[in-house]
């Protein structure tokens, strides 16, 4: 068994993209990761980045989505590592579609991505957690429910999967607390990323999202995927239960409290 504590990323590959800049700062911070996901090109590339840090890396080709894929990744990390200590839920798809478009092969995509796939990693790892009586599982959600952006920018796929991944949160953390694992979610605001795309987010992607879409927060400026990590990370190595059923606005203002 490792005796360093490991933790599952979900998302992480992509390199410009909220998990991969995760997994470098758990890295840092002294956690071997395992990297789950889709895309094996930017995976391996994920995989060297976190062993240049001093950590041990595990890339797992994995479709979240799919039962059998999300338990055979678990089942290799702990195989490798003999321990999952946190799990943090960043894989996610944006879905830019309305609620008088959308299509039931479009619903069950995000929603098998956004809601369910997070469900099946959580229920991948209850059995390594419960064994060691720990574990920390760090669900990434956004302030969108909160706060729905522009009719412009359609949402309603997104925020019907992340509204439930909130709800859900609390459900799992109640059932989960008696052994020894804190569910918390986390809802970002707007952050300079470009979520499911080829290439990073360009000044002009920026400006639309702060400008056009009213979009940034009373700071000035869309947080960066390393804010984001740092606030993932703090929660994802918290030693006590204070943020159980909690859910954290990392979103510099743009939605306070509730």
């Amino acid at each position: 068994m490792s005796e360093r504590p490991v933790a599952i990323v979900t998302g992480a590959a992509r390199p410009w993209g909220i998990g991969r800049a995760t997994a470098l700062d758990l890295a840092r911070r002294g956690y071997d990761i395992v990297i789950a996901d889709l895309r094996a090109d930017w995976g391996a590339e994920a995989e060297a980045e976190v062993r240049a840090t001093g950590a041990a890396a595990l890339f797992v080709e994995t479709d979240v989505s799919n039962r059998a894929s999300v338990f055979a990744m678990v089942d290799r990390a702990v195989a490798t590592f003999g321990r999952v200590d946190a799990l943090l839920n960043v894989a996610a798809i944006h879905g830019r579609i309305s609620t008088e478009d959308f299509t039931d092969e479009q619903f069950h995509q995000v929603i098998g991505v956004d809601l369910l796939g997070p469900m099946l990693c959580a229920q991948a790892v209850i059995a390594p957690m419960k064994a060691r009586n720990y574990g920390r599982i760090v669900n990434v959600a956004s302030t969108s429910p909160y706060r729905v952006p522009a009719r412009e920018y359609p949402v309603s796929l997104y925020n019907a999967a992340k509204g439930g991944l909130i709800a859900w949160t609390k459900s799992a953390a109640m059932e989960l607390a008696p052994y020894g694992i804190v569910t918390t979610v986390v809802a970002v605001g707007a952050t300079s990323t470009r979520m499911g795309a080829e290439k990073g987010p360009s000044a002009r992607y920026n400006e639309f999202m702060e400008k056009e879409l009213h979009d940034a927060p009373p700071w000035g400026r869309l947080s960066t995927v390393a804010e984001v990590a740092e606030v993932l990370a703090d929660v994802a190595t918290a030693k006590n239960h204070l943020l159980l059923g909690a859910t954290i606005h990392a979103s510099a203002g743009r939605v306070m409290g509730i």
